[in-house]
C-alpha cells in the first residue's frame, strides 16, 4: 500500500470517527442537559422565591392595614372614654371584619399577649386562644414569622403571625402621645424586613411615649389562600420543562447539524481525495482508457490513449467517440440491438485488432464495458485499450526465427552433405558428356544428369534464400497494375485448366509501401496455388480494396479449390510442407517471409471442398 493510500485510509477513519462516535453525542448530549437542568432549576427556584416574596409583602402589607385601622380605633376609643370600654372589643371586631373582606384572606385574628382571641373574622372563635405558634416565646419581641402549613379545611395556608404594640394612658397623665412599633427581622423563623415608612415616629402632642402612658400589645395571625399562587408555580413548572426540553432539543439539533456539517465536509474532502488518486491512477495507467458519460460523450481520456492516437486529451473530452476515434474503435460505444441477458458476456470480451493509428500499425486488445450503478442504472461506457504490438510483434519473430533456425540448420546440413558432393557429381557428368560421341545416347544421359544436378543446386539456394534476410528497396507499389500483370503471364494456363478469373479493384486504390519484384513473387505463388488447386476448372476471385481509413491494402485470392483441411492450415506457412504430391513447400514459406519483411500479414481460412481464400494485408504507401 502507498503512502498516499495510507494517508487516505487514516484521514478517513479519523474523519468517520469525529463524525459518528457515540461517545462524543453522549458527552454532548450530557453537558448539554446539565446545563439547561441547572438553568431551569435555577429559575423555578427564582420563581418560587419571587412568589413567596409577593405573600410575604401581601401578609405585611394586611399587617400594615391592621395596625392602623386598630390604632384609628384605639385613638378614637380613648379620645370618647379616656380608657377603653366595654365597647372595645365591637369596635376591634369591626376592624377585623372589614379588612378580612378580601377574599384571599382565609382567617384573621387579632389576641391579647395571653393568646385570648379578642377578635377574628370568625366571630364564634372570640374569647378561644391562639395556637401556641403564636403565642410562643416570639410574643412581644416585635417578629413577624411566615409558615406554609395545613389550616381547617384547607391544604395549605401562607400564616404570618406578628406582635402588634399600641399605647395606652396612665391614670394622671396629660395630653395624647403615641408610639408605634412594627414587627422587624428576627432569629426565630423566615422573616420579612420592616417595610419602608414604618419607622418609629411619633404622633399626637408627643414624639415618644411620655408619663401617663402605657403600651397595648396584640397579637396577629393572618392566613393567606395560596391555591392561586400553587397554581402559577405548576404552570410555571411546566413552562420551564417544555421550555427546557425545546432548549435540549434545539441544542441537540444544532450539534447534529453540526456533526453533519462537519461529516459532510470530511466526506467531501475524502471524495475529493479520492477522485484525485483516482484520477491520477487512470492517468498512470499503461491501458488506454476511455469513458463516457450516460449521453455518450467521452469524460475520461487518459495518457496511455494520447500516446496511442497522438490525440491530446483537452481536444477529445466532451466530444463523441466517433468524432476522435476511429470508425472501428468508435463502433464499441454504440448501443448494440442485443437482449439485456448477453450484456455480461459482451462486457467479458476481448477483441484483438490490428490498425493504424498515428501513422503507425498497432496491434491492439480491446475490452468494451458498460457501466451500471447499484440500482441497474445506465452510467456510461468504458473501453480499455492493451497495445500489444511489440508483443505480436516479438512473438512473430520468435516464430519466424524459430522456423528460420530450424531451416538454416537444415540448410547448413543439406549444403555440408549434398552441395559438394553434387558438385563431384556435376564434374562427372561434364567429363562423361565430353567423353561419349556427341549425339549419342550415352551424351544425352549425361546431359540429362547435369540438369539434375543444377535443379538440385537451385533448391538449394532457394531454402537458403528463406534463411538469409535479403535487403529491400521500398516505394510506392500500384498493387492493380501488380495484380494485372500476375493474372496476364498466368492467362495461356488458367485458360488450358478452364479456370473463369474475376479481378475486382476499386477504383483508386491506395499504393502500397513495397518492392514490387517481391510482392510479384507473392502474388505469383498464391496465384499458382490456387490454380493447381483447382485440377478439374473453377472460378478463381481476386479482390483489392482499401480498408476503411486504417491505413491497410487488403487483397483476397479466393479458389473453389478442393481445400485445406483443418489441422494442416497451421503448417502451412512451414518450408517444405505441401499437400501435393510434386509440391516442393517453399512457395508460400517464401511469401510468408516477404509481407513479414514488408510489416504485413498473410491469413489462409480453407474449407475441404468448399475453397481457399487468402488474406494479404499491406501497409498503405503515406509520402514524408
Amino acid at each position: 500500500m502507498t503512502d498516499s493510500m495510507k494517508s487516505l485510509l487514516k484521514n478517513k477513519i479519523y474523519g468517520s470517527y469525529i463524525v459518528s462516535s457515540p461517545w462524543i453525542l453522549a458527552a454532548a448530549a450530557g453537558l448539554l442537559i446539565i446545563i439547561i437542568a441547572t438553568f431551569a432549576l435555577h429559575n423555578y427556584r427564582l420563581e418560587k422565591r419571587l412568589m413567596r416574596e409577593a405573600l410575604e409583602q401581601r401578609a405585611a402589607t394586611l399587617v400594615r392595614v391592621l395596625y392602623s385601622n386598630i390604632r384609628v380605633a384605639l385613638v378614637s376609643e380613648l379620645r370618647q372614654h379616656q380608657q377603653l370600654s366595654s365597647n372595645w372589643p365591637t369596635s376591634l371586631q369591626q376592624v377585623v371584619t372589614h379588612i378580612s373582606e378580601d377574599h384571599d384572606i382565609i382567617f384573621l385574628s387579632v389576641a391579647d399577649p395571653q393568646g385570648t382571641v379578642l377578635a377574628h373574622t370568625d366571630p364564634s372563635k372570640a374569647g378561644s386562644h391562639l395556637p401556641a405558634a403564636s403565642t410562643g416565646s416570639n410574643a412581644g419581641s416585635d417578629v413577624v414569622q411566615y409558615l406554609i402549613a395545613p389550616a381547617e379545611g384547607m391544604a395549605r395556608v401562607f400564616t404570618a403571625t406578628a406582635t402588634l404594640t399600641m399605647f395606652g394612658r396612665e391614670r394622671g397623665g396629660r395630653g395624647i402621645g403615641m408610639m408605634n412599633h412594627f414587627p422587624g427581622n428576627g432569629q426565630n423563623g423566615p422573616m420579612m424586613q420592616r417595610p419602608h415608612g414604618f419607622e418609629h415616629r411619633g404622633m399626637g402632642m408627643g414624639a415618644s411615649a411620655g408619663p401617663g402612658f402605657t403600651n397595648q400589645q396584640f397579637l396577629v395571625a393572618i392566613g393567606l389562600d395560596i391555591h392561586a399562587y400553587e397554581q402559577a408555580l405548576s404552570r410555571l413548572q411546566w413552562q420551564i420543562l417544555l421550555l427546557s426540553v425545546a432548549m435540549l432539543l434545539v441544542g441537540l439539533g444544532g450539534w447534529l447539524s453540526l456533526a453533519a456539517v462537519q461529516g459532510y465536509r470530511v466526506s467531501q474532502k475524502t471524495v475529493e481525495k479520492v477522485q484525485a488518486y483516482t484520477a491520477l491512477l487512470v492517468a498512470q495507467l499503461p491501458l488506454g482508457v476511455i469513458a463516457t458519460t450516460p449521453g455518450g460523450r467521452i469524460e475520461t481520456w487518459n495518457g496511455a490513449m494520447t500516446a496511442l492516437t497522438g490525440c491530446l486529451a483537452k481536444d477529445a473530452l466532451a466530444k463523441l467517440p466517433s468524432e476522435v476515434l476511429p470508425p472501428v474503435l468508435a463502433d464499441f460505444f454504440e448501443e448494440p440491438e442485443v437482449p439485456s441477458a448477453t450484456q455480461e458476456d459482451q462486457n467479458q470480451s476481448v477483441q484483438r485488432l490490428t490498425l493504424t493509428l498515428a501513422g503507425e500499425r498497432r496491434v491492439l486488445l480491446c475490452q468494451p464495458l458498460k457501466i451500471t450503478d447499484s440500482l441497474q442504472s445506465y452510467r456510461g461506457r468504458v473501453l480499455l485499450l492493451s497495445d500489444i504490438t511489440e508483443l505480436t510483434d516479438l512473438e512473430q519473430s520468435m516464430r519466424e526465427n524459430e522456423r528460420l533456425a530450424a531451416i538454416g540448420r537444415m540448410a547448413g546440413g543439406v549444403a555440408h552433405e549434398v552441395r559438394n558432393p553434387l558438385s563431384s557429381i556435376k564434374g562427372l557428368a561434364f567429363f562423361l558428356k565430353n567423353k561419349f560421341p556427341a549425339g549419342s545416347r550415352e551424351q544425352e544421359s549425361a546431359s540429362l544428369l547435369v540438369q539434375e544436378t543444377e535443379r538440385l543446386n537451385r533448391t538449394i539456394t532457394e531454402m537458403l534464400d528463406l534463411t538469409r534476410p535479403a535487403p529491400l528497396q521500398f516505394e510506392a507499389v500500384d498493387m492493380a497494375e501488380l495484380l494485372a500483370q500476375s493474372l496476364a503471364l498466368m492467362q495461356a494456363e488458367l485458360a488450358e485448366r478452364q479456370i473463369d478469373v474475376r479481378l475486382d479493384c476499386a477504383g483508386g486504390l491506395p499504393l502500397v509501401h513495397g518492392e514490387s519484384d517481391r510482392l510479384r513473387q507473392v502474388l505469383m505463388n498464391v496465384l499458382l496455388n490456387a490454380l493447381q488447386a483447382m485440377e478439374g476448372g473453377g472460378k478463381l476471385t481476386v479482390t483489392a480494396a482499401a480498408a476503411h481509413d486504417s491505413g491497410w491494402l487488403d487483397i483476397l485470392v479466393s479458389d473453389t479449390g478442393r481445400g485445406i483441411p483443418a489441422e494442416l492450415l497451421p503448417q502451412v506457412f512451414y518450408p517444405y510442407f505441401t499437400t501435393r504430391e510434386s509440391g516442393t513447400g517453399i512457395g508460400l514459406a517464401i511469401s510468408h517471409k516477404i509481407i513479414m519483411e514488408h510489416k504485413g500479414s498473410i491469413d489462409i481460412q480453407s474449407e475441404p471442398g468448399q475453397g481457399t481464400v487468402v488474406h494479404i494485408r499491406l501497409p498503405v504507401h503515406s509520402p514524408s
